[in-house]
């Protein structure tokens, strides 16, 4: 239901929102906020706004126990509308200037905590996972799979929750990942560094999923049967659902442990095995705080994604009775070495592991995009690059092709690979 604004109030809120493209989701959200205040003031002009109005609304909010996050993200909101109030000169000044709020410092104050082990037992060994309880409101299948989604990848519930069968894509000489992103026309992300790639963790393909992901070739969704909700989220409903189901079914009552918690468990857990900052800022979409993190290609490369995930290990979880096929602690992977670089591409030897013959193949990357190919027939076996960028691959195979075949057989035998020169 839309936010009643006052005419004055109004003004206000249409000169922010006609400034940018904004989201629904987001217009809707800062009308209701202002709506709020505007209410407060009992409809007092926004031209007569003063400080000690903002105080008051702050000190509103805290009494109705809303989290220092909240009060925060709201007063934030009225700092934002007021200062376009300021720029179009319809405000002296911006009242909500400085006016700050003590940050959260204690776990009782945080609004999302992590889930500890004896709460993930409990979760993964609840009805979903022992009886084959699939409800309707947890969007069927849907309510099996986005915990232990969210658990392996710290995903938000609608990044998870909109997932199309196409998002879930294989990277040679990987492995499998998930690809979250905003291109099709239901995706909605957070923000740009939302847009990534996370590599599936072994346990998820222990427990079945990517046979599932497959069996669901046919749907476009990954999860058909959730339904969005009247704000066009399709993890909205979800959401409720399964906060109802750790109160009700599982004895979690501890309001702060939502499907949120999965990520914050997530980060807690990268923290613990030791996987670098950067690395788990890249998994979870977070925004990097360092200038430097800025340069480079705009998709963070696969290989260290991968490395971490093997690193990934939730300390007292078993989760063997979901398991579908044999666990292995590490998935049996080609590895990648590089033996030439030219014009931004660098292209690598793809020597699977065992003793099977494999033919002479390349693995080329320019900035995020990948492709294989065949020394032997110089085409392309998976993947895509830009065509420009593959003429040239092509062609440096077609110049170099005995030696690129000498270089595989000897590296076969040696594990010593040469290099090759690039194309001039």
């Amino acid at each position: 239901m839309t936010a009643t604004l006052p005419a004055s109030y109004s003004e206000l809120f249409d000169l922010w929102a006609n400034s940018a493209v904004r989201r629904e989701t987001t217009v809707e959200d800062y009308r209701k906020i202002l709506a709020s205040f505007a209410r407060f003031v009992r409809g007092k002009e926004p031209a007569s706004i003063s400080r000690p109005d903002i105080l008051g609304f702050r000190d509103f909010l805290v009494a109705q126990e809303q989290s220092p996050v909240t009060v925060i993200r709201k007063i934030g909101i009225l700092k934002t509308l007021f200062h376009v109030g300021r720029d179009y000169e319809l405000l002296a000044a911006n009242p909500a200037e400085r006016v700050r709020i003590a940050p959260a410092h204690s776990d009782r104050q945080k609004s999302r905590v992590a889930f500890n082990p004896e709460d993930l037992s409990r979760i993964f060994n609840s009805g979903i996972y022992t009886d084959n309880y699939r409800p309707i409101a947890g969007g069927k299948d849907a309510c099996y799979w986005l915990p232990l989604l969210a658990l392996f990848t710290g995903a938000r519930v609608e990044e998870l929750a909109q997932l199309l069968v196409d998002d879930i894509r294989p990277a040679d000489g990987l492995g499998w990942y998930i690809d979250i992103n905003d291109e099709a026309e239901h995706s909605q992300l957070k923000n740009a560094a939302s847009r990534r790639r996370i590599p599936l963790h072994q346990t998820l393909l222990d427990c079945g999923f990517l046979d599932y992901a497959l069996s669901m070739r046919e749907c476009r969704f990954l999860f058909p049967a959730l339904k969005p909700n009247p704000r066009r989220k399709l993890g909205g409903y979800f959401s409720a659902f399964f906060s109802g189901y750790l109160r009700k079914r599982i004895g979690i009552t501890d309001r702060r442990k939502v499907f949120h918690s999965f990520r914050h468990t997530f980060k807690d857990v990268c923290r613990k095995v030791g996987i670098d900052e950067p690395v788990h800022d890249a998994l979870t979409g977070h925004t990097a705080p360092h200038a430097g993190r800025r340069y480079g290609n705009e998709r963070y490369p696969l290989e260290p994604l991968f490395g971490a995930m093997e690193r990934f290990e939730v300390e007292g979880l078993d989760l063997s009775h979901l398991y579908t096929q044999p666990s292995s602690p590490r998935a049996a992977k080609p590895e990648t070495v590089m033996i030439s670089a030219y014009y931004g591409i660098v292209v690598a030897f793809i020597r699977p592991h065992g003793k099977a013959p494999a033919p002479p193949c390349l693995h080329a990357r320019c900035r995020g995009a990948e492709a294989s190919f065949s020394i032997l027939e110089n085409t392309v076996l998976s993947g895509a690059l830009p065509f420009s960028k593959q003429v040239l691959v092509q062609a440096w195979i077609e110049i170099h092709r005995e030696e690129l075949i000498a270089d595989w057989e000897n590296g076969k035998s040696s594990g010593n690979f040469f290099h090759i020169d690039p194309l001039r």
